[in-house]
């Protein structure tokens, strides 16, 4: 069952996707007053919830300032994506083991909504599948920690995730890439997945060194 959210992480998951639609840019300042009054609340939960994202490395503090949205640099991204895709490879690696049918239906069930997002054009939609398909793999490795750190790392990936989906045709190669993710675990085919995942990291990583050459 799902947990209730708290005002902070309330708060800190509308930022989080603000700063995913680049509605909110890289050094832009986040007053916590406005805030608390935007979401009527007090300070305490606004700083609650800006503390979750610079745990996140979606804000940091700046002394005398206050807390800014964070502006990734080429190697933090690649040092990021580095961690998060080897997380990958591992959950791979122990969902083919443990994948039933009826995952394999939950999966098939995601990669329909994914392919009916690409067709609204809808990259919103198709990111919260996205991060779906992967909880879930993640949910049939079975293995708590890997679980949690792969959250924390997707969470400080999200504005980049999004801007990825939303250029070119990154949605339907990021589908064709979990189809074959898909199809690995149903034929129990190792090399397949992670050659899908690598792939999958490749040409993220293509389209972000555009936006990030430094």
């Amino acid at each position: 069952m799902k947990k209730k959210e708290t005002v902070a992480s309330q708060i800190a998951n509308e930022i989080a996707m603000r700063i995913a639609k680049r509605m909110l840019h890289p050094n832009q300042h986040l007053v916590e007053l406005a805030i608390a009054e935007e979401f009527k609340t007090s300070r305490a939960p606004v700083r609650e919830a800006l503390l979750m994202l610079e745990k996140d490395r979606l804000v940091e503090k700046i002394p005398h300032r206050g807390f800014v949205v964070r502006q990734f640099s080429k190697s933090e991204i690649h040092q990021l994506y580095d961690a998060t895709f080897r997380l990958e490879e591992i959950a791979m690696q122990k969902a083919i083991h443990n994948v039933t049918q009826s995952d394999i239906a939950a999966l098939e069930d995601i990669l329909e909504k994914q392919r009916e997002a690409i067709g609204n054009n809808d990259t919103v939609s198709y990111y919260d599948f996205n991060e779906q398909f992967h909880a879930y793999i993640l949910f049939i490795a079975g293995n708590q920690f890997i679980t949690e750190m792969h959250q924390s790392l997707r969470r400080s990936s999200r504005p980049l995730s999004l801007l990825n989906m939303g250029q070119g045709n990154n949605m339907s190669l990021s589908y064709e890439e979990h189809t074959r993710q898909f199809r690995a675990l149903q034929t129990k085919d190792l090399s397949s997945g992670i050659q899908a995942i690598r792939d999958q990291e490749a040409r993220s990583l293509k389209t972000l060194d555009i936006f990030y050459p430094e």
